[in-house]
């Protein structure tokens, strides 16, 4: 009984963890929270229209980061775009999360999409500059910006 109890409550604060990262934009920035942002009154960059189109046409392909088996279990899919990637740990450098708000420098995915160095494996969208593979459209320097100016208004599910 006790063991169950203990893992309860590990449970509850692993979660707490999570859904304090998840892009909500709760916080002040600064304190124990490594994902909190203050989003701002009226966001000049949203998710559904600005960055999820370009993740559409350029990640959320079959093969790539969509579908039942995502590369890196990362969905970039309409829908599942927030939870894949806000707040999350990234599985190729795991003291880096995928998207930190507020954070576009901190953030994996920027790194991977403007190849930075360091960044494990290849940059993204694979065969970029060049050719793309599954039918992906390389990343302009205007959408590469609405990624990055999302990133810094909170990554918001908006």
């Amino acid at each position: 009984m006790r063991t169950l109890r203990v893992a309860g409550i590990a449970l509850v604060a692993v979660a707490s963890t999570f859904i304090g990262c998840a892009g909500s934009g709760g916080g002040s920035g600064g304190g124990g929270n490594p994902c909190a942002c203050k989003p701002p009154a009226t966001p000049t960059v949203l998710l559904s229209t600005n960055v999820q189109p370009i993740l559409n046409r350029s990640c959320a392909l079959a093969g790539c980061h969509a579908g039942a088996v995502p590369a890196q279990g990362q969905d970039l899919s309409a829908g599942h775009t927030v939870a894949s990637s806000v707040g999350v740990k990234s599985t190729e450098i795991p003291r880096l999360y995928r998207i930190k708000p507020g954070k576009p420098d901190d953030s994996y995915l920027v790194q991977k999409i403007e190849a930075t160095p360091g960044i494990a494996g290849i940059p993204m969208p694979q065969g970029c500059p060049g050719s793309p593979l599954n039918g992906a459209q390389c990343l302009s320097a205007d959408d590469i910006s609405a990624i990055r100016q999302w990133i810094t208004e909170c990554a918001q599910a908006n």
